[in-house]
């Protein structure tokens, strides 16, 4: 009796001991795994706190401490909390302290083996690679034909030119953006010609990288973004919250001033146009700029920092030499673009803010950043780090929004953000909100928001979109042989027309392309195939181009059209021809090339709405004013047309279809700006924006007297 006991017993306790195990393995193996959480917390776990920072500057409110830390901050702190209105000083001070302790943390030295760990044994004075610059590059990402990137912890390969000299890192980009499509879209530059580049002192050009965090790398990985043909059918973006970017330059930095940097020995090389490496060579590379982005809980549009060596130009206690900046050169022309070999003149133009807030104006967003930076540099001096030679320049924030809106529909605090080695040349126009909005997937045909980050847009292989005609590149067809020289001189003067047809466009600076975008190619900006059915005649199209450079660009008829009994000379026009033989050609093209989702003529639909001028102005600043200028006036640097004026004398007349039709402009706009990211805003924000437009002063009429044709 007592062995049949036992023998029970065992039986019980070996079956709860399996349904344990097999519970155990049910918990640790799910039938359906949940996606994997942001790393943040994980590696925050390993770090201690820090020994606190005192902070001396005016403050308006709580806000959270700064440590000396390798932690990294989860969100800004205090969050606003409605219904009481809130400080934006207390906001303002908080983004910095956010800012300084993303900084601290992400320079903090990495723990060998384990990419963007940082090591919690180690102060933030030893010497070795950062966090930030184990994370992935963003060419490690998006490789040629869409293959999944290596995984996270494989160590990026050098070239073969650097496999000695202790290189650690590649170079490759002269441009904080290195492809056509971000150029576009971003507008860095302040002119098409010459390149974007910055050129120090010493006539070295600035070289760029860009690193995402594993939150940013295992997203892309799991959804398969860094694949062109997944991003092509992908309907949304959103990077999880503690997603991190960041953007550095470095120049490259004799013995003598390698204390003065953070430096790194560098393979560095020139890219050639098929996207292979030449030149490859050994270098130590100073840091001079870096911007930091991360997503978090009360920020979906991101928090936007950005730092600098404190020697990149004359600040109000810097000491020459500076990286950027010859004060004893009176000729130099500060802020703009120079051809490559020659130095750039950067001064600032946005100061970092040096005032103290007035804590009773809740809305003006003031903290004394100036004072923060050296409340923070005292402390990382005395820690032994080089990190004390550089400086927060300022935060950028969203406010929180008072209604449901897309992530890409904000208010933002400051209006203005730049890096001097970043947004050189656009420094009082940059946002870096306003214009990561319009990033978007590599979908050419509906716009996608890739959620504030261009670097989707890399992904592989190059795609063509359906909704725009090429330009003509080659004859392919009888007709194109019959007519070739007219198709090309058609497109010339259509895509560079004040240029070419000065004495009928004498005011304005325009082209016919810059309202019928693509050369009137593109199907979503008043294209211009199949204008037969509107224009049967000739004459009648002829007449309708004519009301075109009398009324949209503010000039003369090019000659006149045959009509109630008068033969007219437009037929004899070499230039009227031209441009309708290019007109016929596009309906050519549209015949035998796959087109989608076309719109017969004019735009894609708006709602019927009105504007607001306020409202307008704003949006107007964080995502039309880098390209058109604060002032509506465009960009036309070294007398070369990169952006067309909005308003004022080089803009079109009253009598213009954009100004009459108050609905045209708002549709325009809607569906074809900012360039090249159509879709992004909202019904509301496009007539917001056409109402500001409208308020501004332009041509009542096309000069006089006209030229005899």
């Amino acid at each position: 009796m007592n062995r049949r006991l036992a023998l029970c017993l065992l039986l019980i306790i070996s079956i709860a001991v399996l349904g344990t195990l097999y519970s155990s393995a049910r918990t640790l193996v799910p039938d359906n795994p949940a996606p994997s959480k942001p790393a943040i917390p994980i590696l925050q776990s390993q770090c201690k706190s820090g020994a606190r920072i005192p902070l001396t500057g005016k403050t308006c409110g709580k806000v959270q401490d700064l440590q000396l830390s390798c932690n990294l901050p989860a969100d800004i702190v205090p969050t606003p909390s409605p219904p009481a209105p809130p400080n934006y000083n207390v906001m303002q001070r908080s983004a910095d302290i956010f800012s300084w302790q993303e900084f601290i943390a992400l320079n903090w030295p990495a723990l060998a083996g384990q990419r963007g760990v940082p090591d919690p044994d180690r102060p933030i004075g030893f010497p070795g690679p950062r966090v930030w610059e184990t994370w992935k590059e963003e060419y490690e990402v998006y490789r040629p034909d869409g293959k999944p990137p290596v995984a996270w912890n494989v160590p990026e390969q050098l070239p073969a030119a650097c496999s000695t000299g202790g290189a650690t890192k590649v170079f490759f980009r002269t441009q904080k953006i290195d492809d056509i499509v971000d150029s576009t879209l971003q507008a860095a530059a302040a002119t098409a010609s010459p390149l974007p580049t910055l050129t120090d002192q010493k006539r070295n050009l600035v070289r760029y990288e860009i690193r995402l965090n594993k939150v940013m790398f295992d997203y892309i990985v799991q959804q398969q973004l860094y694949d062109a043909h997944v991003q092509t059918v992908a309907r949304s973006v959103s990077f999880p919250d503690g997603g991190m970017l960041l953007k550095a330059a470095w120049r490259e930095v004799s013995p003598a001033e390698e204390p003065l940097f953070h430096t790194v020995t560098a393979c560095v090389c020139d890219k050639q146009k098929d996207g292979t490496l030449a030149n490859c060579r050994t270098k130590r590379m100073g840091l001079v700029g870096f911007h930091i982005t991360q997503k978090t809980p009360s920020s979906p549009q991101w928090i936007w920092s950005t730092f600098e060596q404190v020697n990149n130009v004359p600040e109000p206690s810097g000491q020459a030499p500076y990286s950027f900046n010859n004060p004893n050169c009176t000729t130099c022309p500060p802020n703009k673009q120079t051809p490559r070999g020659t130095p750039t003149q950067i001064k600032r133009d946005i100061p970092i803010p040096s005032s103290e807030p007035d804590c009773l104006r809740i809305q003006d967003a003031v903290d004394n950043v100036r004072i923060l930076n050296q409340d923070v540099q005292r402390v990382l001096k005395d820690s032994g780090s080089v990190f004390s030679r550089y400086q927060l320049i300022n935060t950028q924030f969203p406010l929180p929004p008072t209604g449901l809106k897309p992530s890409t529909a904000f208010s933002v605090l400051p209006a203005v953000l730049g890096n001097t080695t970043m947004e050189s040349f656009v420094q009082p126009t940059s946002t870096c909100m306003g214009c990561h909005a319009t990033a978007r997937s590599v979908n050419q045909n509906r716009f996608v928001s890739s959620d504030f980050s261009f670097t989707l847009n890399n992904a592989q292989p190059l795609l063509p979109g359906c909704k725009v005609i090429p330009p003509p590149a080659k004859p392919v067809t009888t007709f194109d042989r019959l007519n070739w020289t007219a198709i090309k001189r058609g497109y010339e003067l259509v895509t560079n027309t004040y240029e070419l047809l000065p004495k009928f466009v004498p005011k304005a600076k325009l082209h016919c392309s810059s309202c019928h975008l693509n050369a009137g190619g593109n199907s979503d900006a008043a294209w211009w195939v199949d204008l037969k059915t509107e224009y049967p005649t000739k004459p009648d199209l002829q007449a309708r181009i004519n009301h075109c450079f009398t009324n949209s660009l503010n000039g003369y008829e090019l000659c006149t059209p045959a009509g109630k009994g008068s033969k007219g000379n437009c037929d004899g026009n070499t230039d009227m021809n031209a441009i309708t033989t290019y007109m016929q050609w596009l309906d050519e093209q549209a015949a035998i090339i796959p087109l989608c989702n076309t719109v017969a003529h004019g735009y894609p639909p708006i709602s019927n709405g009105t504007g607001n001028v306020t409202n307008g102005q704003k949006t107007f600043v964080q995502k039309c004013a880098v390209c058109h200028g604060q002032d509506g006036q465009g960009r036309y640097e070294n007398n070369t047309y990169y952006r067309p004026a909005l308003w004022g004398p080089h803009s079109f007349n009253q009598a213009a279809g954009m100004f009459s039709d108050p609905a045209m402009l708002a549709a325009f706009a809607r569906w074809n700006m900012p360039l090249m990211a159509g879709g992004l805003l909202t019904d509301q924000e496009a007539w917001d924006v056409e109402a500001f437009i409208h308020s501004q002063s332009r041509p009542v009429s096309p000069p006089s007297p006209s030229p005899t044709p």
